[in-house]
């Protein structure tokens, strides 16, 4: 009987042993169990934290990013404002300008036809002079064949006027003619100048001056002093159809000067073949 309690006490007491263990164990998975789902739980919560945070930190650097790109438009569009501003006051400055230009462009013209033209009433002065000598002649009635064709070739140059007087003078005694009678004006360019404006009336008083050259030349080349004369006078009337040539492409400012300074040596010229001519200046 003895053994028999014995063996019953430790099969309870295993049991109980056993008991203790599934209720512990039993209990630690159930710790076990509410730690990972409070861990879990935790994780949860810093994610979601975090999910949060990453969120409102997207927000504030995407308001951030807005802004920026706003502010930057603002600039951008100041800038093209300011642009657009400098731009409207350049091109009315350019307008303004061009106007100016237009303007002084007018006046020099003004200024060159007004030259021309005095250039030109010089030339015509000289011509006018020759035609009265001519008519003086004329009326005088000492003239033979010889002169009455030297008298034509001066009614072709000389200044619409006169010439006409002239011509019509001549033709009454000479009789009909097969030369023409019309009196035209010089063409500088026809003549071997290229020139415009004030340079082509120069360029016309030249030619006007060789002629009247040629006129000498036929009448009293044969003179020595006449002769030397002559040749002296085409050298320097060769040298300023360059000079009116060249001034050409000189500034206005400098061009007036050189056409100035061709101008008066053109007087000094002219008044030498007058007095050779025997006519006052």
């Amino acid at each position: 009987m003895g053994k028999l309690a014995t063996y019953r006490d430790k099969r309870a007491d295993l049991r109980a042993h056993a008991s203790a263990l599934k209720a512990t164990a039993k209990t630690e998975a159930k710790l076990a169990a509410k730690e990972a789902r409070n861990k879990a739980k935790e994780s949860h919560r810093v994610d979601l934290a975090e999910a949060k945070e990453r969120a409102k930190l997207a927000g504030k650097n995407a308001d951030r990013k807005a802004k920026r790109e706003a502010k930057r438009a603002r600039r951008n569009d100041a800038i093209d404002q300011k642009a657009a501003k400098r731009n409207r006051k350049a091109e009315a400055a350019l307008a303004k300008q061009e106007r100016a230009t237009h303007k002084k462009d007018a006046k020099l013209r003004a200024k060159d036809r007004k030259m021309a033209d005095k250039i030109d009433a010089a030339g015509r002065k000289h011509e006018y002079k020759l035609a009265a000598l001519e008519l003086d002649k004329i009326k005088a009635g000492k003239f033979g064949k010889d002169d009455v064709q030297r008298w034509l070739s001066v009614a072709k140059v000389a200044t619409p006027v006169l010439a006409p007087m002239v011509y019509k003078l001549v033709s009454n005694a000479q009789g009909p003619s097969d030369k023409p009678s019309g009196v035209g004006a010089f063409d500088a360019q026809a003549a071997g100048i290229n020139a415009t404006g004030p340079g082509a009336a120069l360029g016309s008083r030249i030619v006007r001056l060789e002629q009247t050259l040629d006129q000498l030349d036929s009448t009293r080349g044969s003179e020595r002093q006449v002769k030397e004369f002559l040749t002296s006078t085409r050298s320097r009337l060769t040298d300023l159809r360059a000079a009116v040539e060249t001034a050409e492409n000189t500034p206005t400012s400098r061009r007036r000067e050189v056409h100035a300074a061709i101008s008066g040596e053109l007087d000094r010229i002219n008044q030498d073949i007058l007095a050779r001519l025997g006519v006052k200046a």
